[in-house]
């Protein structure tokens, strides 16, 4: 076939995806500007890693000062600098940091004041005692020491963030790429060849730069508000909630974990038993031979080392023979006992005696937080196992949890933007949404609907947030497509308002490359431009996706800088310990629980007007489960 041996066009996302893990920055930037041929997007906004497509080549770099300097003098050169101070640090492995601070230096013959980089080796402490009480100006606030983030400091730009909004699907951020990238290097005047302090002053240097610059950006694309009213507030939201962290009852972790090895133990033994003989579960290869070769089940796709086991081959093999639901208990418990009943306990801070997990603002392109090391986001809340774990999470002595989450804050947003009246007003008379979109679809009384109708009808109303396909419903409910499609239809015919908001953001993004929050908050979408149909397929999910997930996400946002405001204006101890996609965890002293209770749902509810209005749930408990 000839027409299968012409050169296609590639997969530029996933192409880009590979050059940025793999570091490939020349191959990266020429994947964006061949994105970027024929495309009618703004020109300012690139996807997946790039800066403007107008970036000047790197020259030569502007000259720069920089000397080395003591910590008393960095302070009295601090103190001499007025506006807001670049800095750049980096710690060491001994726990010392190396610091480049830009200063203004009083020229000898009485002349104008030129910028130059202070370089200070020493202690974090030292370095946040020189700083203390400013405003400054760097890259990736929250990976600075905690001496320096314990509010001795004021962030005023955060060029690792800014660089997030404007490439929202860029993996890594490190500062001499982002510069590189912009075309911003410096030439440093300094004695010696301490080539550490020299990369460190030329990246100061070129800070400010970069952050005009990345301002510029922002405000032309519409989410320099973005930026400075929710994004950068929230840095020293997350610092303390970092810094507080989370208890666990270690003893309560082992009497769960011994129980689950058991039950682990006792599945193998009943999977062999299936099976007919004895084979390693955790092995993919053992297991197709058992599952395709031997029970002779029907194998579905097949890859380099044989044919696939993952979940979702599972799931449809579920109901053909009884060793497929064991397998399956197997993995659960064996992945929950490995990444938590395992690993948590030993996660413990020694001199804390608490757990402190990362948050970050930069892994999705949704603009939803992570957790990371350890991601205490996935603990699973709808299995046994996962509740069991949840309630060896424990409050400090003396106070309780308290969990407030916003009760199906995306399906009440899909209502709002498409401006369904049927959704609006189930939403404002209190109703089971679910209940009476499979009355609505099935065209019966509520009082009529069976569980399995209900079911379907939150798989539809869900799947239309994640991206609905008559495949992955057919999957979901077990059906066949041409069912799942009936359904679908079906609820599309019975709300036309949310087809209509679909189609058009879909044609958006066509048309414009990217999506948007109702906050401005841009993602691209270039599967749209993809000659797979199936990618572009993938391209329509994401665009209606981003549009909900992430304003969802931005209203989470604000509502934890109001909280955690409030709480410190009131002089409260209760303090924000998680953050759970729709929820927040709080720690509270007793005698505060019904007032930061009220506080918290307030503040939520009124993160964002909408029509239909945000509701937020809340419960307390002595530990994270009861609290749930």
């Amino acid at each position: 076939d000839l027409d299968a041996v012409h050169a296609a066009t590639p997969d530029r996302s996933r192409l880009l995806e590979l050059f940025q893990t793999l570091e490939f920055r020349t191959l990266s930037r020429r994947i964006q500007e061949l994105e970027l041929t024929g495309s009618k997007r703004d020109k300012a906004f690139v996807a997946d890693g790039a800066a403007s497509p107008e970036r000047p080549e790197a020259a030569a770099g502007e000259l720069v000062a920089a000397r080395l300097v003591s910590a008393h003098e960095l302070a009295t050169l601090v103190a001499a600098t007025e506006g807001d101070i670049p800095v750049v640090v980096q710690t060491q492995d001994d726990g010392a940091v190396a610091a480049a601070v830009v200063v203004a230096d009083g020229v000898p013959d009485g002349g104008a004041a030129h910028q130059w980089v202070a370089l200070m080796r020493g202690t974090a402490r030292s370095l946040a005692e020189a700083l203390a009480g400013r405003r400054i100006c760097t890259f990736d606030f929250k990976s600075l020491p905690d001496a320096l983030r314990s509010g001795a400091t004021v962030v005023a730009d955060d060029a690792m963030i800014s660089t997030y909004l404007l490439q929202p699907s860029r993996r890594t951020f490190l500062l001499g790429d982002i510069l590189a990238e912009e075309g911003l290097a410096a030439r440093v005047s300094i004695a010696g060849d301490d080539e550490q302090l020299r990369t460190l002053a030329g990246h100061a240097a070129m800070l400010l730069a970069l952050v005009e610059r990345q301002h510029e950006q922002l405000e032309s694309l519409g989410m320099r508000s973005l930026y400075t009213d929710i994004e950068l507030p929230l840095v020293k939201v997350l610092v303390a909630m970092e810094r507080t962290g989370i208890s666990i009852d270690t003893y309560r972790m082992a009497e769960i974990a011994l129980k689950v090895s058991d039950q682990i133990d006792e599945l193998r033994d009943r999977a062999h038993e299936l099976a007919g003989r004895e084979f390693n579960l955790g092995s993919p290869q053992q297991l197709a031979t058992v599952l395709f070769d031997e029970l002779e089940l029907p194998a579905q796709r097949k890859g380099k080392t044989g044919y696939s086991t993952d979940a979702r081959v599972l799931r449809d093999l579920r109901d053909m023979h009884p060793l497929v639901p064991v397998i399956e208990q197997w993995r659960e418990l064996s992945k929950l006992k490995s990444t938590y009943l395992d690993s948590l306990p030993g996660l413990v801070n020694s001199r804390t005696g608490r757990i402190h997990t990362t948050f970050s603002q930069v892994s999705t392109a949704t603009g939803r937080l992570s957790s990371v090391n350890p991601n205490l986001q996935n603990i699973p809340v709808r299995t046994a196992v996962g509740r069991e774990i949840r309630s060896a999470f424990t409050p400090a002595d003396g106070c309780r949890f308290v969990s407030c989450d916003y009760s199906q804050v995306e399906l009440r947003l899909l209502a709002h933007v498409s401006g369904e009246p049927r959704l609006i007003q189930t939403f404002e008379r209190g109703e089971d949404v679910h209940l009476i979109t499979a009355a609505e679809v099935a065209g019966i009384d509520p009082s009529e609907v069976t569980r399995e109708q209900r079911s379907a009808a939150k798989a539809i109303n869900f799947g239309i947030i994640y991206g609905i396909s008559s495949f992955g419903l057919s999957s979901q409910l077990q059906i066949s497509r041409d069912e799942a499609q009936t359904y679908i239809d079906r609820y599309l015919g019975r709300y036309p308002h949310v087809g209509d908001f679909m189609e058009r953001t879909i044609e958006f993004a066509r048309d414009n490359g990217h999506v948007a929050t109702l906050f401005g908050r841009r993602r691209p979408i270039p599967e749209l431009k993809s000659r797979s149909y199936t990618t572009r397929q993938l391209g329509e999910r994401l665009a209606v996706n981003t549009v909900l997930q992430g304003t969802a996400a931005d209203i989470m946002k604000i509502a934890m800088v109001r909280v955690h405001d409030e709480l410190v204006d009131q002089g409260r101890d209760a303090r924000i310990v998680l953050q759970i996609h729709d929820e927040l965890l709080l720690e509270v002293p007793e005698a505060e629980v019904a007032e930061v209770t009220a506080l918290v749902k307030s503040a939520m509810a009124e993160a964002f007007h909408m029509s239909p209005p945000l509701v937020v749930n809340a419960g307390t408990g002595a530990n994270w489960l009861e609290a749930h």
